[in-house]
């Protein structure tokens, strides 16, 4: 679940059932076997009884660490609609046990206590040492069988999380008809913290994506039970959010030519793409910020390190994050930039972020106005179902600018930084196409 908000932008881019071993399966297959490079020997992980493990063992399943030679279960352990074949797991493998430093994403196989099967992958990330991210995945082949894998998975990980590994929170992504993941999240005293609504496409139809949190129970006797997120289903429609900044320009084109490498047209501004001269601009606007409301406090910014990380946005097709530079058509003047992140072409899902280093400019609409432009590029050109953001909890003013840009209030996550010295939040925010279109498109 990427928050960026946590990057220091103003808003931008974290069946309780056991299965009983009389149902249906998949038949039993031999221990994976590897090579090392340069190695004559396999390697096979010791089976369960041999081992002995102690600890992330349940009724049914064990996790264990992924091997070389569990490519072979590449349905097993890859949760993505794009299939490879074994030398590409393998090789995969390879790279993400090798990949060296603290932060990475790790993957632990669960594989069946009786006979060594692998059935799923639980998957666990940390991205402050403090707090981090969980998921569980089971091959769906195993039809009904899955639901009690992945409700096992989460029995195991979270509780291990919290309260060996010492994390403070752990976040779980559940979609809303996962009925075995959601009473699983529930067993172990996880509650729901946001609702996206219709942010998943699964088997034909639209369902929300609901993130359920898991505090440490010592830090919750210290700091007290925080504030709820969203205690049932979606919140309902807040009466501050309103629908305005939108350029009467939205949906037709404007007099005249448009101004060059101009992809959105506002009434008074339009976004192109970022380029070198902007970063040189945004990095000396940097040093010059008086407002401290950023998660992290004020920073720095190298104008080659800004040029670097627009540039490499540009080079996936399809994006994966997609960055416009914010223009006044008047005068051509760079003035900021907004984007949207971590772009899902499945689930037709992404994030939205923007900020305007220039303070002459702030508070004068021209980032609503900017915002409704690329909610435009989001839903009219690239075919989006609905788009998220999230704002550090005291940013008080980027929580206003998304309400009265139409965004809906989804949610919070708990303790995810620290100010003067306090635990703070962060907000989550959604907004669907048809309700934007419905809202905006009547103008």
């Amino acid at each position: 679940m990427p928050r960026h908000a946590l990057t220091g932008r103003a808003d931008a881019p974290k069946d309780s059932l056991i299965m009983s071993v009389t149902t249906t399966i998949k038949p039993q297959t031999t221990s994976p076997a590897a090579t090392s490079d340069g190695d004559s020997k396999p390697f096979r992980p010791a089976p369960f009884a041999e081992a002995n493990q102690q600890f992330l063992v349940g009724e049914t399943l064990y996790l264990r660490a992924l091997e070389p030679g569990d490519g072979q279960h590449p349905t097993v352990w890859r949760d993505s609609p794009y299939p490879i074949n074994t030398d590409k797991a393998e090789e995969l493998i390879k790279k993400e046990i090798e990949k060296p430093g603290p932060g990475k994403t790790v993957r632990l196989l669960a594989c069946r206590r009786v006979d060594d099967q692998p059935v799923g992958v639980a998957t666990y990330s940390t991205w402050n040492w403090l707090n981090g991210d969980a998921s569980v995945y089971a091959d769906p082949a195993y039809g009904d069988a899955a639901g009690a894998y992945r409700a096992e998975m989460l029995g195991l990980i979270v509780p291990w999380l919290l309260d060996e590994r010492d994390l403070m929170v752990v976040w779980v992504n559940v979609a809303g008809n996962d009925r075995a993941l959601i009473e699983a999240a529930g067993a172990i005293g996880m509650h729901q913290a946001t609702c996206l609504r219709e942010a998943y496409w699964l088997n034909g139809r639209r369902e929300d994506w609901l993130t359920f949190e898991g505090l440490n129970r010592g830090w919750e006797a210290k700091l007290g039970r925080p504030e709820a997120g969203i205690t049932v289903g979606c919140a309902p429609d807040d009466p501050r959010r309103r629908f305005e900044g939108a350029p009467s320009a939205i949906f037709r084109h404007p007099a005249g030519d448009p101004p060059k490498d101009a992809l959105m047209v506002g009434d008074r501004i339009f976004l192109r793409a970022y380029t070198p001269d902007d970063a040189r601009r945004e990095s000396t606007w940097g040093r010059q910020e008086s407002e401290t409301f950023f998660d992290n406090g004020r920073g720095l910014h190298s104008a080659h390190g800004l040029e670097r990380w627009n540039r490499k946005h540009m080079d996936d097709d399809p994006a994966g994050w997609v960055r416009f530079a914010i223009v006044l058509k008047e005068t051509g003047e760079f003035i900021g930039s907004n984007g949207i992140a971590d772009i899902d072409w499945v689930h037709k899902t992404a994030e939205t972020e923007s900020f305007i280093p220039n303070t002459a400019y702030r508070g004068g609409g021209y980032g609503s106005e900017a915002k409704h432009l690329l909610l435009a590029y989001s839903f009219e050109r690239l075919g989006l179902h609905t788009v998220r953001s999230y704002v550090w909890g005291p940013n008080t003013r980027s929580q206003a600018a998304l309400r009265k840009q139409g965004y809906r209030d989804a949610g919070r996550f708990h303790w995810t930084g620290l100010k003067n010295a306090e635990w703070t939040h962060d907000m989550s925010f959604d907004l669907l196409a048809d309700e934007w279109r419905e809202r905006i498109g009547g103008r």
